[in-house]
């Protein structure tokens, strides 16, 4: 099956590049995704639930890419299956920007995809033009998204105080933030490594309910690793950063602090 979809977009193309590669925005963009965990900066898995006809399937999904020229070309890799429903899919795809005279973007994807099992016995029709309404949900999305980002957000937050600097954060074992209700203090504190340590007095980024779900360092075969969990729109994405990065690591979080709590 081939597809060839195209749309324009209110955007410059490195603001919409910079959208369309950020996997925390991308999950609540894609209809049907469930969760998406990133594993590097090229690699992927998430978990996406479809129904085409009568036939509904769970696939996990691991993305690749392969090739990459920002802010206009991206070429990538995609397998998943569902043994539930005997069915699998395997596809490359190719994403272009082009850069409008009025400001716009156009996106154009092109996709070569072999679907197998239940879901490729319906036939391309019904495969096609499901493809069709979830690229129109999906630049829906998008355009949601680049609307959002122009306006300040008035989101109402809880408080949590930093004291910890990179340092003290890297030579902790674990640190685990669980989901608490707005009135409950945040029982771990984490600091923004960008600047300078907060006294401990000082009130730290404000984040609504839910955004961080925790921080871990974990020990492994393969060294040290941070395992930090968000939800983003009912979807959970989880990043791995190398221990030995965990100052980027707290500054990147920071961003997102900022970004979620409209500081």
């Amino acid at each position: 099956m081939e597809l060839e979809l195209t749309h324009v977009f209110d955007a410059p193309a490195d603001r919409l590049w910079a959208l369309l590669l950020d996997p925390q925005e991308m999950a609540g963009c894609v209809p049907g995704m469930k969760s998406v965990e990133v594993i590097s900066d090229t690699e992927y898995r998430a978990r996406i639930q479809i129904k085409i006809a009568f036939i509904s399937a769970k696939f996990d999904v691991r993305t690749v890419i392969t090739e990459m020229t920002p802010p206009g070309f991206l070429r990538c890799e995609t397998s998943g299956e569902d043994s539930a429903v005997g069915s699998s899919v395997k596809s490359v795809n190719e994403m272009t920007l082009t850069a409008l005279e009025d400001g716009r973007t156009e996106l154009r994807v092109t996709s070569k995809a072999t679907v197998l099992g239940r879901l490729g016995s319906l036939g391309l029709n019904p495969m096609k033009t499901k493809a069709e309404r979830l690229w129109e949900q999906f630049c829906g999305n998008v355009e949601a998204r680049l609307t959002a980002s122009e306006a300040p957000e008035t989101v109402a937050v809880p408080e949590i105080v930093a004291t910890e600097s990179a340092a003290e954060f890297a030579a902790e074992t674990t640190i685990s933030e669980p989901v608490a209700e707005p009135a409950a203090p945040a029982p771990a504190s984490v600091n923004t490594p960008a600047t300078a340590p907060l006294p401990p007095q000082a009130a730290a980024q404000r984040r609504p309910a839910g955004a961080v779900l925790g921080l871990r360092r974990l020990f492994g075969g393969g060294g040290d690793t941070i395992r930090v969990e968000l939800r983003r729109n009912g979807t959970d994405v989880v990043l791995h950063w190398p221990a030995s990065r965990a100052g980027e690591c707290l500054a990147w979080l920071d961003r997102q602090l900022e970004t979620d709590g409209g500081a």
